[in-house]
């Protein structure tokens, strides 16, 4: 089959879809955040790995093609440190066109179990990271009319055993971005969120090898158990998600969540 020159200018075109635009993605390490980064840099844009784990996120910015990549330390649940850090990210390349919030932890647990400070700091980082986020981030993503992806979970939607707080927390992500949503959609900045279910990040191995009797394997073999598709995701898969969002082809979706999870859900 013969491809015409428009169809390849279109193609080219499509491949560089962040040509010039710069993302900020928080919990960009590992997993789900460091795949956003290469993807986006993959499509032609700079990237600014954030990571609790300084040393994390600049192994990841390093392997970002040319200057791609910048790679800072920072704790969401801090307030200066999210602000230096979009600081930083605005000195360096002049302008914020996308964000994308993944920093988060788990601390499952029965609530007898809880201490009201790992509640605190469940809500801290997640809830709360992801407003101090978009908060220091919306004055430049009015000017460019960019666009944020907050990661919930399908946590928010479906009850799962001592989980209480990670739930309550992706819950409050889940709403917080809607209304955020309506709040910014006369600027021009969209805003969504992506809902993953069982995926092999960092975050979750920890649970497969527990639930294993310490084989992660077995352990994410029983967590599929549960998935219409008998597998758990790869963190690229949550990424082509999150990317399409942050795209020109995802310019007439906001307030929307996209639940990334093989079916689960629907069983």
């Amino acid at each position: 089959m013969s491809v015409d020159g428009e169809e390849v200018v279109a193609a080219v075109a499509a491949h560089r879809e962040f040509d010039g635009l710069v993302l900020l993605v928080t919990g960009g390490g590992s997993g789900i955040g460091a795949a956003v980064a290469r993807d986006y840099a993959a499509h032609g844009g700079r990237v600014v790995v954030v990571d609790k784990e300084e040393s994390r996120a600049i192994d990841v910015a390093r392997g970002l093609p040319g200057d791609a990549g910048l790679g800072l330390g920072a704790d969401v649940a801090d307030e200066g440190d999210v602000g230096s850090a979009v600081r930083s990210a605005v000195d360096r390349y002049g302008r914020l066109d996308s964000v994308v919030n993944c920093a988060g932890h788990a601390d499952l647990g029965r609530i007898d179990d809880l201490s009201y400070g790992r509640w605190k700091r469940m809500m801290d980082v997640h809830a709360g990271g992801t407003f101090l986020v978009c908060k220091h981030s919306l004055p430049h993503l009015r000017r460019t009319q960019g666009s944020i992806v907050n990661v919930s979970s399908i946590s928010a939607f479906a009850a799962q055993a001592e989980n209480c707080a990670y739930g309550a927390a992706k819950g409050a992500v889940t709403a917080f971005s809607k209304q955020l949503a309506g709040d910014v959609a006369a600027d021009g900045v969209r805003v969504n969120v992506v809902a993953p279910g069982r995926t092999d990040t960092a975050l979750t191995r920890p649970v497969y090898r527990e639930r294993g009797g310490g084989d992660v394997a077995k352990g994410a073999a029983l967590t599929a158990e549960s998935v219409m598709q008998r597998r758990i995701a790869r963190p690229s898969e949550v990424a082509a998600v999150i990317t399409f969002l942050l795209s020109g082809a995802a310019s007439f979706v906001t307030a929307a969540t996209y639940v990334v999870d093989g079916g689960e859900l629907a069983q």
